[in-house]
């Protein structure tokens, strides 16, 4: 470095004017032109000599910053850059090492433009107050504090700006700088003692001016680092503030601030994993200000590297360089940071914030790695790396590694509630906060909108919909827009590298839940090589843009949002997804009653939320998508009824001229509906289905759905439609049907009367005859109600287990027989079997999705848990079975369910208490007229 001891003399300075001020263009011109109308040459030269000393002061501060590239070391052309710079009176040293000009990176050369115009401005103001000093009276009168800080904190902002450089943080090169000024002062005050001798009322002049050069003194003492009382402690960098909402978090940071002090703390690694968005820093930060790890540490030895930026090898080196404050300049970075944390011998956690940016530097993670094992050979220093990425950093390094989720949603809400408190309280909170998948950044940048606006979580839920993650872009840093968050993720150069990840993410993002390599590779990606899909993933991993729970890949909630929105997504992978769906479809349209069932009903299970989600956004009435929605809704009809997909698929119908079509959309709707337990608009749906397949000439359809619509009322009246039942019988008798046949005559069977057992028997021969695996299990259930009802426990207990074994392989469930056995059992006083099957029942019930059969089950889990003496677990189960009874209506057992309930519960409280005439009259239409405490 360029060491000024002593300002130059008077003579000295004169000497070189012409050297110094040659290049400046128009800014000497001024300079010159005042000067030659203010006449006395003498005070020209004082002009001159005032600006060199105060660019030359600069120039010594120019000194502290290194030219940033792959060392601190020499360059052979550094003199062509030091000569350009010496241009603007100011040097860039410490050069680049082994590299020619051309070589240095796009950023960095823009970096150096942009101080150079910064230096440039600079000068220009300092030439104006060295010409104002050269004036005496003139200089210090009109030299205010303005333009004088203005100047000083121009040059601060310059090298702040410089991203590669380390800035000012040498407490001596400030000290020799201020030296520097007050030599200046003290020959200044030579000169000017020299022109009092002849000049009127200088003194006071003089005064001005001895006021103003101590004002000057004054602002670069300013400039000064804290902590000059212990000089020798590294000037660390600043560590972040701690989060002031932050809520969700407190069991990590608890457990990585104990891993952070334990006795094992001097070599905890710890790597906190995950999207961007998610709070990683946000964690790190808590972890950091925790008082715990302060004690532990002590303030100077928590160090925080920001590597977000760090673009290069030689930039990491720079970061870590700054972060640590490291004073020795060897020219071997790396050498310089290890030599500076093995200075000290105290516990030092570095905090590598953002590391996937150095990490996923092309073809320099080899390097980057060696920086990694460096580190980790100091025992005393802790290592804490967080970065978006799936998998933890280096090989041979033993990391404590947490993958990073979503908060929960009460913390979801406390997030919201903090900034928009108002806003939290109105409708649809938990709505928009499903919808942005809860992960801190969307929740906050959310909250602050609606906080911003005025609008309800339901008016931005609305608003979400529609603009996506553009709705979340609240500025243009990083931290407060989602979609720069998420672009450093997606323009990363993995994925620039990964030519099978962007498309890979784009078929993912279509759907909802994810799915697996092998669904990937046999249906949604089956354009992809199986080996660009393993490598594509890799990448998607890497860069947290897809996480992995156990063997499902899927993308989160607001990154699918990112990657759908229209102006980016590419429209050829909607058109083959939904082409692929359509086909995955109709290869496993496997109907319940066929041996393959069960295996069409677990693929179609596994991939039914993404098969929904891509064929809803469908508007084009093409017949293939109109079959695939109508497979669909009959595979839901039967596993969990829904009405999104029945729905849309009788919308779609009805812009055909399909009419067959349009018959079975209509049919699946009204099925579902049934199974939503409602009832009249199931009615009406099958009623308009028959009508629709009769004017379609399609009489076994229009059979089975008469069949259906003589059913139904068993479910509002207790009992079927007989005309309805009797007139699809003979229709499937004319169609030579057996299924429909036996599935009609079975349920025109009288379950109450003991001839029907035999009828049952018979018909269940005819099932086996005719390989009819449906209704044989059917049957069997009919013959174990019949059985229960007419008192023959142990035969319906019987017949029951048939049914049950039959159900589960036909079907995969019991179809209502773990109920029906549980009912069975608490008659044959087997409450704890009951107990067992029942709870199996309400699991299955709950799954399915109706409130009806829920309501059924735990009702009968209230008298059996009340029959074992269990008051409490029975008070339980009958305040539940009131409070399903009001989530529908129309079924013939509602009421009188609900007035039994409240009998059990008064019954319960009051061991004397009788039934009033209503509850009576309930548990005799329940057949529990007898059945009390």
């Amino acid at each position: 470095m360029t060491c000024f001891p002593c300002w130059p003399k008077k003579s000295a300075l004169l000497s070189s004017d012409n050297e110094v001020f040659s290049q400046r263009g128009d800014i000497l011109n001024e300079v010159g032109n005042d000067r030659e109308d203010l006449g006395a040459p003498s005070k020209s030269e004082q002009v001159r000599e005032t600006g060199k000393i105060l660019l030359e002061a600069l120039e010594a501060v120019a000194e502290q910053i290194p030219v940033p590239g792959d060392g601190h070391a020499t360059l052979q052309q550094a003199e062509v850059l030091k000569k350009r710079i010496k241009n603007l009176a100011m040097v860039l040293v410490n050069q680049l090492k082994g590299k020619k000009a051309e070589e240095i990176e796009e950023k960095l050369r823009k970096d150096v433009e942009q101080l150079e115009n910064d230096l440039k401005y600079i000068q220009s103001k300092l030439d104006e107050i060295a010409s104002q000093n050269a004036f005496l009276v003139i200089l210090f009168r009109r030299l205010n504090e303005d333009k004088v800080r203005g100047c000083v904190e121009r040059l601060t902002n310059a090298l702040e700006s410089f991203d590669l450089a380390r800035q000012i943080a040498s407490t001596d090169a400030l000290d020799h700088l201020s030296q520097q000024i007050i030599t200046f002062y003290k020959q200044q005050q030579t000169t000017l003692e020299d022109i009092r001798q002849s000049t009127k009322n200088v003194e006071k002049r003089f005064e001005n001016m001895e006021q103003n050069m101590e004002f000057v003194r004054a602002i670069l003492a300013e400039k000064k680092y804290q902590g000059e009382e212990n000089s020798s402690s590294p000037r660390r960098g600043v560590i972040p503030v701690a989060p002031d909402i932050f809520f969700g978090r407190d069991t990590i940071v608890n457990d990585f601030v104990q891993m952070l002090v334990s006795e094992e703390s001097s070599i905890a690694r710890i790597c906190l994993l995950g999207p961007g968005g998610m709070g990683k820093t946000s964690i790190a930060r808590a972890v950091l200000h925790h008082p715990t790890v302060i004690d532990h540490f002590g303030e100077e030895n928590r160090v925080w590297v920001p590597c977000v930026k760090a673009t290069s090898v030689s930039l990491l080196q720079d970061t870590l360089y700054d972060s640590l404050g490291v004073s020795l300049s060897t020219g071997d970075p790396l050498h310089d940071i290890i030599q500076e944390l093995k200075s000290s011998q105290s516990p030092i956690i570095l905090v590598l914030d953002n590391f996937e940016t150095p990490w996923n530097v092309r073809g320099k993670q080899s390097e980057v790695q060696e920086i990694l094992l460096q580190l980790v050979k100091l025992r005393h220093v802790t290592l804490f790396v967080t970065m978006r990425s799936f998998g933890p950093p280096g090989d041979g390094v033993q990391w404590k590694s947490l993958q990073l989720e979503a908060v929960e949603e009460e913390a979801s809400v406390r997030i919201y509630a903090e900034i928009d408190s108002a806003g939290s309280k109105g409708p649809g909170l938990s709505s928009l906060l499903d919808k942005i998948g809860h992960m801190p950044l969307a929740v906050t940048l959310m909250a602050k909108l609606g906080q911003k606006m005025g609008y309800s979580p339901a008016e931005l839920l609305e608003l979400y919909k529609d603009a996506g993650t553009a709705l979340l872009n609240l500025g243009e840093e990083s931290q407060r827009s989602m979609d720069i968050c998420i672009d450093l993720s997606v323009k990363s150069q993995p994925m620039i590298d990964s030519p099978s990840a962007a498309k890979l993410l784009a078929i993912l993002a279509l759907l909802p839940v994810g799915t697996t390599l092998n669904a990937l590779s046999r249906w949604w990606a089956r354009d992809i090589p199986k080996t660009a899909i393993t490598l594509g993933l890799g990448t998607l991993l890497d860069t947290s843009l897809v996480e992995k729970r156990a063997d499902t890949f899927a993308v989160l909630p607001v990154i699918r949002s990112y990657v759908l929105d229209p102006k980016r997504f590419p429209a050829d992978v909607r058109i083959s997804a939904i082409q692929i769906a359509c086909v995955f479809l109709k290869e496993h349209n496997g109907s319940l009653g066929e041996s393959t069932y069960v295996t069409h009903k677990h693929a179609r299970s596994f991939e039914e939320t993404n098969l929904q989600g891509i064929l809803l956004e469908t508007t084009i009435p093409d017949p293939d998508i109109i079959r695939a929605l109508l497979i669909l809704s009959e595979h839901q009809s039967g596993t969990r009824p829904r009405m999104e997909v029945a729905q849309h698929a009788l919308q779609l119908s009805h812009m055909t001229k399909d009419h067959k079509l349009h018959a079975e959309a209509l049919y699946w709707n009204g099925r579902n509906l049934l199974g939503s337990d409602c009832y009249e608009d199931a009615m009406e749906q099958l009623r308009l289905a028959r009508e629709a397949f009769l004017r379609a000439s399609e009489l076994k359809h229009a059979a089975d759905t008469l069949c259906w619509i003589g059913y139904l009322p068993i479910f509002t009246e207790g009992q079927q439609n007989t005309v309805n039942l009797k007139n699809a019988l003979e229709e499937f008798q004319s169609l030579i049907d057996p299924g429909g046949i036996a599935r009609c005559q079975m349920w025109l069977v009288n379950e109450w009367d003991s001839q029907s057992l035999q009828t049952l028997t018979d018909i269940r021969e005819y099932c086996i005859s005719h390989n009819l695996l449906l209704q044989q299990a059917q049957c069997a259930q009919r013959l174990s109600g019949t059985y229960d009802n007419i008192g023959r426990f142990e035969e319906a207990k019987k017949w029951g287990l048939i049914a049950l074994a039959e159900w589960k392989q036909l079907y995969g469930w019991s179809r209502y027989t773990f109920g029906m056995l549980g009912k069975i059992c608490i008659s044959l006083g087997e409450y704890d079997k009951a107990v067992e099957y029942l709870m199996k029942q309400l699991e299955e019930s709950k799954a399915y999705g109706s409130a009806l059969e829920i309501a059924r089950t735990l009702f009968l889990l209230g008298r059996a848990w009340m029959k074992k003496g269990h008051k409490e677990d029975a008070r339980g189960a009958f305040t539940e079975t009131l409070k399903y009874n009001e989530m529908f209506q129309g079924a013939w057992d509602t009421s009188a369910t609900q007035r039994a309930s409240t009998f059990y519960l008064a019954r319960l409280e009051n061991n004397s208490r009788e039934p009033n005439m209503e509850e009576q009259e309930a548990l005799e239409m329940l057949c529990l007229e007898g059945d009390l405490l």
